[in-house]
């Protein structure tokens, strides 16, 4: 049985480097077909990784990766006069999300809506284009624009008019397995539209609408602490030009969120909206609220200014943004300047966020940020960079044992200097910083108390006159926390040179690491690794990887030492 499932996996891997390798024939043959009407660009990859871990302490160590990763990356674009169909590829096999099952287990709808593969269409003919499989729907920012989504859409651009609408997946039903702690998720559909007029980076006027809901007869067994959800948003989005470098940029957005579609249905009325049943059914645990955005803006090559406020209630729910932060406030302004024929280059943000503006928590926090970043070009060969970060957080509450109050600084200075020759080219520089975080809570703030400081330096030679590269760094960096001191030291050394008319590209390079807490003994890393990239002509490539990483641990797990191999073998097309 085992060699069965055995067989079975290398026929998999085997049909997927055949449909890989038939899809790069065609596309060489396409390429080399091609007449003037006809074009073709893009890139294409072929790879493997192949991963093994040696340890004598089996019991305490497990591998880190697959033993055996196929991946395939392709990303074409075939155009006739006013057609173009864009292709984007990235497939593997060897290689899941952690909670979905192996290819084997799945038909091949289900192994391309996995997470870790992507397979996008998109064909367009004048101002008509069609999309197809996993897409992320660009909207506005309080809508649509960082969600993948796996279906189908239409975008229509006639002049300065807009449609574009989108129905797919945005999460697959996983099915309930308490032996392997897995929580049951309902299949997630999302319904996306926008309509307006202008173009997104000028004056423009859209309304977007965005439904989403739970298949709940997605699953076989209903699991009893997944709750299935459903919502609607609604948003105008706008911007409007008022001077050649000025604009104001909005957006208004509500939503209508249920929390369990389970829940009994409200049909009093007496609810804050009142919406088609057809459209969204108010049940007990739905919500509404709104959100809003505002930006002023003065764009120029010397100066700049962007003045921005957001307010999201503590109800909305932004269907595209899964990890938006709701019931807060911000107000930012960010200044910028390059002064000076571009030698001098200043940018700031000074903000403040309020949090609980619902007041539903126990107290309203605050956080006051400001930053600046400065580049100075002071002569031809030298140059510095500096930047600075201060991030403060507390609460409402003024009596010390239930007082919060947070800050955290950040300060860096990163000088650059280069010398060129006649032969030799000469980079170094060197980077600094330090960062610290107080707690102000008497009780805890010592515990959490946590001061660290970096310094780098990297120092890089290139022969003008011969392919050689070399490269070094030395890194040393600490962190004082209640748990004690953390000290990391690194050096690392890599070379690079071109054979046979710089067509055989070879890298080397090796790094040693330790690291310690207090005055116990040290853990320690080396790594080695090797590259090789040979260039058949101008549009294929062939290159391997390898390295090998040796890692013992210190007095936190004496005695405890593995070593993995890796080996990265790949085939690169131009067309």
């Amino acid at each position: 049985m085992k060699q069965n499932k055995s067989l079975d996996t290398i026929n998999k891997k085997g049909s997927f480097l055949m449909i890989a390798l038939s899809i790069f024939l065609a596309q060489s043959l396409l390429g080399q077909e091609s007449i003037n009407k006809w074009r073709l660009n893009g890139n294409m990859s072929l790879s493997g990784d192949f991963y093994s871990m040696n340890t004598d302490t089996s019991a305490a160590m497990k591998a880190r990766r697959p033993g055996s990763v196929g991946r395939m990356v392709l990303n074409s674009t075939l155009s006739y006069g006013d057609f173009s169909l864009p292709i984007s590829l990235m497939l593997s096999v060897g290689q899941h999300s952690a909670i979905l099952p192996p290819f084997g287990n799945r038909n091949f709808i289900d192994f391309i809506k996995d997470p870790s593969n992507r397979v996008g269409i998109a064909p367009q003919y004048k101002w008509i284009q069609v999309l197809l499989g996993t897409q992320v729907p660009q909207y506005s920012e309080l809508s649509v624009g960082d969600l993948p989504v796996f279906g189908a859409g239409l975008n229509l651009t006639p002049g300065v008019f807009r449609l574009s609408v989108f129905a797919g997946t945005s999460q697959l039903a996983i099915e309930e397995d308490t032996t392997k702690n897995i929580q049951g998720i309902y299949a997630r559909k999302m319904y996306s539209g926008k309509i307006g007029v202008g173009k997104e980076e000028a004056s423009h006027l859209y309304f977007i609408t965005t439904l989403m809901e739970d298949d709940t007869s997605s699953l076989i067994r209903k699991p009893v602490n997944t709750m299935p959800r459903n919502g609607l948003l609604s948003a105008l989005d706008y911007r409007i030009k008022i001077g050649k470098q000025i604009y104001l940029k909005g957006e208004f957005a509500g939503s209508a969120f249920t929390r369990d579609s389970r829940s009994k249905l409200i049909t009093d009325n007496k609810t804050p909206i009142n919406l088609p049943p057809a459209i969204f059914k108010m049940q007990e645990s739905s919500r509404f609220d709104y959100a809003g955005a505002l930006t002023l803006a003065k764009d120029g090559k010397i100066f700049g200014i962007k003045l921005t406020g957001k307010y999201i209630g503590d109800g909305f729910v932004p269907l595209g943004y899964p990890f938006m932060q709701t019931d807060k406030l911000d107000v930012t302004i960010n200044p910028r300047f390059n002064l000076f024929k571009d030698k001098f280059q200043l940018s700031g943000s000074v903000g403040k966020r309020i949090n609980n503006l619902s007041g539903a928590r126990a107290a309203t926090t605050t956080q006051t940020i400001g930053s600046a970043d400065m580049n100075v070009q002071i002569t031809q060969r030298f140059s510095v960079s500096a930047s600075f970060s201060n991030f403060d957080f507390r609460n409402s509450i003024t009596l010390d044992t239930l007082r919060v109050q947070m800050v955290t600084r950040s300060l860096s200075l990163s000088p650059t200097y280069t010398y060129t020759g006649k032969k030799i080219m000469h980079v170094i520089t060197i980077l600094g910083s330090l960062n610290t975080f107080t707690d102000f809570n008497t009780i805890s703030g010592a515990l959490n108390d946590n001061d660290s400081r970096t310094a780098l330096l990297t120092y890089l030679l290139a022969n003008l006159s011969t392919p050689f590269t070399m490269s070094s760094t030395l890194s040393y960096f600490d962190n004082l926390s209640s748990i004690g001191m953390l000290t990391t030291g690194s050096a690392n050394l890599s070379f690079g040179y071109r054979f046979f008319k710089k067509k055989l590209n070879a890298t080397a390079g090796i790094s040693y690491t330790t690291n310690k807490l207090d005055a116990l003994s040290a853990g320690a890393q080396a790594t080695t690794n090797l590259g090789l990239k040979y260039s058949l002509n101008q549009k294929i490539n062939l290159s391997a990887f390898g390295s090998i990483n040796l890692f013992k641990y210190g007095t936190e797990r004496p005695g405890v030492s593995y070593r993995e191999n890796l080996l990265r073998l790949s085939l690169t097309y131009k067309f």
